[in-house]
């Protein structure tokens, strides 16, 4: 059996004004992931890069959970 490994929590301060797509910058600021293979989900959404904090409704203290969308296939 293998491990598996879950990522800490990433905390980033953020404006009402910016856009997911500015959100995924900062979240590459901290952890170097990459905005395209960056998926933020929010109340069981994926956010729109040119959407803004404000029209998901996100607040201080508000929780996005960060998929990481790898390229290619499964190997078989």
């Amino acid at each position: 059996m293998g491990r598996i490994t879950f990522p800490a929590k990433i905390e980033i301060d953020i404006e009402p004004t910016d856009k997911v797509e500015r959100i995924k910058e900062r979240v590459e600021e901290k952890e170097g992931i990459p905005p395209p293979q960056q998926r933020l989900i929010f109340s069981g959404k994926q956010m729109n890069d040119e959407k803004t904090a404000a029209d998901y409704k996100v607040q201080g203290g508000s929780v996005l959970h960060l998929v990481l969308a790898l390229r290619g296939g499964l190997s078989s």
